[in-house]
């Protein structure tokens, strides 16, 4: 194998560039002192390495260079003036790798007593490249090593992504390897995935990537953390709607003595700079908050008079600062929760999550805050105006009580 074959101010077409990444990186370095999570990715390389060195001299391959490894993973050139040479060593380096070497790795990992899980994400892209001057590890087209590093990370775990123009120069026996997953960044996305039978690689992608073109939004798994809320908070102009039922986690923020309080002190620059920060939630002993105590199996009541003394206090200790500051109480059940960022600005901003009935939080079961939450604005996202709307028809019967 040569390592240093590609001659300076050269132009290589058709060189095929294979990213890999170990995507349970930074699982093993929180789980292992710091000298174990060196070894572990020190025996990834030398095993990347290796193979590297018995596929390009298996196949007479010219050159083959690891042009860049920063400890989980890197960027690997490979390179024939026959193509189909580069072909075939590249495919028969990725499925050694995926087939033989990761599962031996996996192995190393429990017999060192290294905690955490080896998973590799393997894309593989040809373009053209100019060796720079100094020979070092030169240049290549940006449009070619950006969208193989986008598809790199898009890749399920433990498989390799190929485009379909490596896809149709294939022979037929090699594309039975690989099924076709979809568009990714304008391109059609092959994936292989070993001992995985065609229909699950597919699921696989869609649940990393969606559907070809589907609206996609942010979606968070459970309910963001305050900090990051605050931030939210700061980012507003002139208002902030908190809308839910109970408001208990709101109210809560406002109300806490811990150290530090992010929301509220994001609450208080608001009102500072004369914005108004307005809560909405359920009424004592509506139909609504009836409602939600049948659903959720938990003391509503309490809570909606917990948070409402909360407030209460809150307006107390600052009564002039406080002003914009309101509370208003709906007798219906929502059954969503969200914080709307100055809803008169076309840069308004959602986050919201519909309550799932029946889904009340106890020692097995889930709470409301493990339930997923939507980020979206009314510029780019039509289901914005909806949940406006939604929101709106509660607001607009609303008893103000602070």
């Amino acid at each position: 194998m040569k390592t240093n074959g590609f001659e300076k101010n050269q132009v290589y077409d058709n060189v095929y560039l294979v990213f890999i990444d170990a995507s349970g990186h930074s699982n093993v370095v929180k789980k292992n002192p710091h000298n174990l999570a060196v070894q572990a990715f020190d025996m990834l390389y030398e095993r990347i390495h290796s193979r590297l060195n018995r596929v390009v001299n298996k196949n007479q391959c010219e050159t083959a260079v690891i042009w860049s490894w920063l400890g989980d993973g890197g960027l690997i050139a490979i390179y024939d003036r026959k193509e189909e040479c580069s072909l075939n060593t590249t495919l028969n380096f990725v499925q050694d790798i995926l087939n033989l070497d990761l599962p031996h790795l996996q192995d190393e990992f429990k017999n060192e007593s290294i905690n955490g899980e080896l998973h590799l994400r393997i894309a593989v892209h040809k373009g053209t490249i100019k060796y720079t001057e100094d020979g070092q590890q030169g240049f290549i087209h940006s449009a070619d090593i950006n969208w193989g590093a986008h598809l790199e990370k898009a890749t399920p775990r433990d498989s390799v992504a190929i485009s379909k123009d490596i896809y149709d120069i294939l022979q037929p026996d090699q594309q039975t390897a690989f099924v076709h997953v979809g568009v990714f960044e304008d391109r059609n996305i092959y994936v292989s995935t070993p001992k995985s039978n065609h229909r699950l690689v597919c699921l696989n992608w869609s649940a990393r990537q969606g559907f070809t073109g589907c609206e996609k939004i942010q979606c968070y798994q459970e309910r963001i953390s305050q900090n990051d809320k605050a931030y939210l908070i700061d980012s507003a102009q002139t208002m902030v709607i908190d809308f839910g039922t109970t408001l208990n986690t709101c109210s809560n923020y406002l109300f806490s003595t811990e150290r530090p309080v992010p929301y509220r002190d994001a609450v208080y620059r608001l009102l500072e700079r004369r914005g108004s920060f307005i809560c909405y939630m359920l009424e004592p002993n509506s139909e609504g908050s009836k409602q939600l105590v049948a659903l959720r199996k938990e003391d509503t009541e309490i809570k909606l008079q917990n948070s409402l003394s909360r407030f209460q206090d809150f307006k107390r200790k600052k009564p002039k600062l406080t002003t914009n500051f309101k509370v208003f109480q709906m007798s219906r059940n929502p059954n969503l929760a969200a914080m709307i960022i100055d809803p008169e600005s076309d840069d308004s901003l959602c986050l919201y999550s519909p309550y799932l009935n029946g889904a009340f939080g106890n020692e097995e079961g889930l709470g409301r805050a493990d339930m997923p939450h939507y980020l979206i604005n009314k510029r780019d996202h039509k289901i914005y105006q909806y949940i406006w709307d939604y929101v709106s028809s509660y607001m607009k019967n609303a008893k103000a009580v602070l």
